[in-house]
């Protein structure tokens, strides 16, 4: 195992987790492909690129604040909020790239769109979950 995945092994237990590496991956192999004309890869494709790896750091981040403390609740939060926010940046560009008229598949983004928006629901349900559990 390397130590990357070592370190945040406690995190692979979190569905939101796990399907966030996952949608970062895809992310990353669509706007790679085929499915993004050559032209616009760079403008497009690395902005969500970039999204995509916002979205796993801010979840990373949020497991960094144990929710001993108010301080630790907020935090965790906060950085839930951020991944959230990054999914919905991540629907945005893909609606950008739909209707600019690219010559585009919208069938090729279908399974990314499905994915955040499963992302949005389980980060959501993850977030309304956090409450203080002792006093640190």
């Amino acid at each position: 195992m390397s130590s990357v995945y070592a370190r945040n092994r406690h995190l692979s237990s979190f569905e939101f987790f796990t399907t966030a590496v996952a949608l970062r991956a895809e992310i990353v192999r669509l706007v790679t492909s085929q499915a993004v004309p050559k032209s616009y890869r760079f403008v497009l494709s690395v902005p969500m690129a970039e999204t995509a790896r916002d979205l796993v750091r801010h979840l990373v981040q949020s497991d960094a604040f144990y929710p001993n403390s108010e301080h630790g609740v907020k935090m965790r939060k906060h950085y839930m909020t951020l991944a959230m926010a990054d999914c919905d940046q991540l629907d945005q560009d893909v609606q950008l790239i739909l209707s600019l008229g690219l010559p585009v598949r919208p069938s090729q983004f279908e399974p990314v769109c499905e994915m955040i928006s499963r992302e949005i629901a389980l980060i959501k349900g993850a977030r309304d979950r956090v409450k203080l559990i002792g006093r640190g």
